[in-house]
């Protein structure tokens, strides 16, 4: 009886042991090239547009501004002999000025617009968020990871193309 014992709970206890090693979930994964959304997409074309027409605008800024800065020192240097000491003087400070002004704006427009990429890519990663968590939970995926993180896949695990019609669909344009 004792035996019987015996084999009945070894029998249950392995049981128990491939009963709970048998995996009743599946792994889902994809993977997406977010730097290709980003240029493919778009809401990221249009905040690269943005962003390079304020960039173009910035760098007129910079060769107008210097152009005038650089006349000004010449007519102040030309004029050096004819003007009194305190006179050249006086134009050289305001020439110095001026340009302290014009690196202090250019700062500023720089900065500008870095706060504006920055601003850009926050909404842009939000929105693809969105979008991420509805198709995942569309699809049942448990992992969706970015390219750059894997060095190898099969390629139909790669949804970026998918992604990038989803985003055009709920959001043209970025403001």
């Amino acid at each position: 009886m004792n035996n019987i014992n015996h084999l009945k709970l070894i029998f249950i206890t392995i049981f128990f042991i491939f009963l709970s090693s048998v995996s009743k979930s599946e792994v889902k994964i994809a993977f997406v090239d977010i730097d290709k959304i980003i240029k493919e997409s778009s809401l990221g074309k249009s905040m690269i547009q943005q962003l390079s027409k304020l960039d173009n605008d910035n760098k007129k800024y910079f060769d107008e501004t210097k152009k005038k800065l650089s006349e000004k020192k010449k007519k102040i240097s030309s004029q050096k002999d004819i003007l009194s000491k305190e006179e050249y003087n006086k134009n050289v400070v305001i020439l110095n000025e001026e340009f302290e002004n014009f690196k202090k704006n250019g700062k500023k427009k720089i900065e500008l617009l870095k706060t504006k990429r920055n601003i850009g890519m926050k909404k842009i990663l939000d929105e693809l968020n969105i979008v991420l968590s509805e198709y995942s939970k569309k699809n049942e995926l448990t992992f969706i990871i970015d390219q750059k993180n894997i060095i190898m896949g099969k390629a139909d695990l790669n949804i970026t193309n998918e992604i990038i019609k989803l985003l055009n669909l709920k959001i043209k344009k970025l403001n």
